[in-house]
Order: C-alpha cells, then sequence, then structure tokens
C-alpha cells in the first residue's frame, strides 16, 4: 500500500526525481532552435556522440591530441561535455540507490532503508563508508521520457 501511496501523491516537485530547473525547464520548453557558435564545442559534441559506448580515457585521449595539434583550441574536458548536453537538451539522468541483488530499489517507502526488504543485503557499502559518507552498494539510471521527447522536438 505504502507504493500506491507515493505514485498517487507523485509530483514533479516532489524531491524525487526531476528537481529545481529541470522541472522548469519541462514546464517551459525552449521554444528556439539551438544553434552552437562555438566550434569546439561542436567538435567535442560530435567526438562525444561518436565515443557514446566508450570510456572517458578515449575521450579524453583525443582532446589531448588535438590539444597538441592545435595548441590554442579549447577543447571541453568530458564532464564539461556532458554538462553541456545537458544543458542544451534538458535530458539528464536521475540516479537511485538499489540492492546490490537487484532485489529492490530505495526508493520512495524504502528511500531511508539500511539492508533489503527482501534479502537483507546492506544498503550501503560498510568498507567504503568514510567520514560518515554512505556509498550505496548499486545504483541505476534512469533518464525521464519527458525532457527526451522536448529534445526530439
Amino acid at each position: 500500500m505504502d507504493f500506491i501511496w507515493w505514485i498517487w501523491n507523485a509530483s514533479l516537485g516532489d524531491g524525487m526525481g526531476l528537481g529545481g530547473e529541470s522541472v522548469n525547464r519541462l514546464c517551459n520548453p525552449l521554444m528556439d532552435i539551438l544553434k552552437l557558435v562555438d566550434p569546439c564545442q561542436k567538435l567535442a559534441i560530435q567526438i562525444f556522440i561518436t565515443l557514446e559506448h566508450s570510456l572517458e580515457s578515449g575521450y579524453e585521449k583525443i582532446r589531448i591530441g588535438i590539444h597538441a595539434c592545435f595548441p590554442g583550441s579549447e577543447l571541453p574536458s568530458f564532464y564539461q561535455v556532458k554538462h553541456l548536453l545537458v544543458d542544451l537538451t534538458g535530458v539528464m539522468s536521475i540516479i537511485n540507490h538499489m540492492c546490490i541483488n537487484s532485489c529492490t530499489t530505495f526508493v520512495g517507502p524504502y528511500a531511508h532503508l539500511d539492508t533489503c526488504p527482501e534479502c537483507d543485503e546492506p544498503h550501503y557499502d560498510q568498507l567504503r563508508q568514510n567520514r560518515g559518507v554512505k556509498h550505496p552498494h548499486a545504483v541505476f539510471h534512469t533518464i525521464p521520457i519527458g525532457p527526451q521527447l522536448q529534445a526530439l522536438w
């Protein structure tokens, strides 16, 4: 019944997913066509998309190679390109904790549990806890459909 209550009372501003600027952008989508004028940003996005399933280190090696050939170029870092794409498209992932055995997710009524209600595995990695910071055993990413549809439009 708890999950039914959480779903029934879900809203864009409930703090469980999108927040702040993302909710504002979802409710007030951009109406202009995006135009990138910076050639380094265009190149960085093209490389990022081309290396879609590659490691971050692959992007960085290409970036270093381009900078060696063109010392004045200001190609953004991998981290900067990811944030540039979020700024341009509004598409971002929501990260939630999950059981290490994939039994359940620690959201809604399970958000504050310290162990999985199905298998009793701990929510947090006991070995990685330092200075009171809790690290989940596992996470999953959800990419909301609303911003994706707006980006396509």
